[in-house]
C-alpha cells in the first residue's frame, strides 16, 4: 500500500515539472461501468415487497421504488403531513407494514415518540391535520361517500395544490399499501432508497415469460375472491355516466393559464392535453409538430368509417 501512493506521489512530483502535453495518459481509463465494476460497494437494503416482486416485475419494481423514494423523501406536502396520510391509509387497510414504514419515517424526521402515540384521527391535537387525517381515511375506506361540503373543507385550509397533493398522496398509499397485502410482504421498513432507473436501460431488463392463462384460470386458492359483475352495465350507460360527472361541477379549481405554461415541457404538454380532451376552458395550443399527423389520423378515421358504410 505504501509502495502504491510513493508511486503516485513520484509520477505527481514528475508531471508537475513538466510542461502541459496532449496526448494519451499514462494509465488507461476504464469506461465508466467498468470502472464501478471494480469499485465494490455495498447496496442499500431492498424493502419486503421490492425483494418479492424483482423476480416477476423487476421494470415494475424499479418504478415503483422511484416512487417510494418520492413519497418518503420529496412529497411537497413535507415529511410530517404525508407520513401521517400514509399511516392513516395504512391504518384503514390493517397494513402493520405500511404503519411501520410511516412511523419509521416521522421518527427520522424528528418527531417525538409521544407524538407517535397519537396519529390516530380521534386523537391529533392540530385541527389542520386532523381535517386531512379523517379525509384521508374516508377516501381509503369510503372514497365515493365524500361529499362536495367534505371537499371543500379540506380545500380551504388547504388551497388547491396542497389539496391536489393530498389527494395523490391518499390514492399512492392505497396502491402501495393494497400491493403490500396482496403479496403478503411483512418485515421491517428500509430507509427510501434514491435509485435512478434509465428508461433506455430498464427497457431492456428481461421478464419471465409469463404462464399460459388456462393455467392460471385453474389455480385454486383458499384466499378471498371478488369479481366485479361488468355486465350489469352496457357501453353506452358507462358512457352516460362518464357525461354526467362531466356536467357536474368542479371540486377544485383548474390552473390558470400561467401555472400551466410553468410546468416543466413533458408535464405542460400531458396538463394541456387532458385540458383539451375534456373540453375544460383553458388554452388548447395544440403542437405544430403534431398537426400533420394529427390530420391525418383524421383523414384515415373518415375513410375508415366511409369504408364500413359503403360494406353495410
Amino acid at each position: 500500500m505504501r509502495a502504491s501512493i510513493l508511486t503516485l506521489m513520484l509520477l505527481a512530483t514528475h508531471a508537475s515539472a513538466e510542461p502541459d502535453k496532449s496526448g494519451p495518459g499514462r494509465f488507461p481509463e476504464s469506461g465508466s461501468e467498468e470502472a464501478w465494476a471494480k469499485l465494490p460497494r455495498e447496496n442499500p437494503q431492498l424493502p419486503p415487497w421490492a425483494k418479492m416482486l424483482v423476480g416477476p416485475l423487476p421494470r415494475t419494481t424499479a418504478r415503483m421504488l422511484e416512487l417510494d423514494y418520492f413519497h418518503r423523501e420529496q412529497n411537497p406536502l413535507g415529511s410530517a403531513l404525508s407520513s401521517q396520510l400514509r399511516w392513516t391509509a395504512a391504518d384503514a387497510l390493517g397494513s402493520a407494514y405500511g404503519k411501520a414504514t410511516a412511523v419509521a419515517d416521522l421518527r427520522s424526521g424528528g418527531a417525538k415518540e409521544a407524538a407517535l402515540s397519537k396519529l390516530a384521527v380521534k386523537d391529533i391535537a392540530n385541527a389542520d391535520v386532523k381535517l386531512a387525517a379523517a379525509f384521508a381515511r374516508k377516501l381509503t375506506l369510503e372514497g365515493h361517500a365524500i361529499t362536495d361540503e367534505e371537499f371543500a373543507e379540506v380545500l380551504k385550509a388547504y388551497g388547491p395544490e396542497k389539496t391536489t397533493a393530498i389527494v395523490h398522496t391518499v390514492a399512492y398509499a392505497n396502491f402501495h399499501n393494497r400491493i403490500a397485502l396482496g403479496i403478503g410482504a411483512t418485515g421491517d421498513p428500509v430507509p427510501p432508497i434514491d435509485a435512478k432507473f434509465a428508461p433506455e436501460t430498464l427497457a431492456k431488463v428481461p421478464t419471465p415469460t409469463r404462464p399460459p392463462w388456462d393455467d392460471l384460470k385453474s389455480v385454486k386458492s383458499d384466499g378471498l375472491s371478488v369479481r366485479v359483475d361488468w355486465g350489469q352495465a352496457n357501453a353506452e350507460a358507462l358512457n352516460g355516466s362518464l357525461d354526467q360527472q362531466k356536467a357536474r361541477k368542479l371540486r377544485i379549481p383548474l390552473p390558470d393559464r400561467e401555472r400551466i405554461d410553468a410546468l416543466p415541457p413533458k408535464e405542460r404538454e400531458s396538463a394541456r392535453r387532458i385540458l383539451c380532451k375534456n373540453r375544460l376552458p383553458q388554452p388548447c395550443r395544440v403542437d405544430p409538430r403534431n398537426i400533420r399527423t394529427r390530420q391525418r389520423t383524421a383523414i384515415l378515421g373518415r375513410k375508415i368509417a366511409l369504408r364500413n358504410l359503403a360494406t353495410r
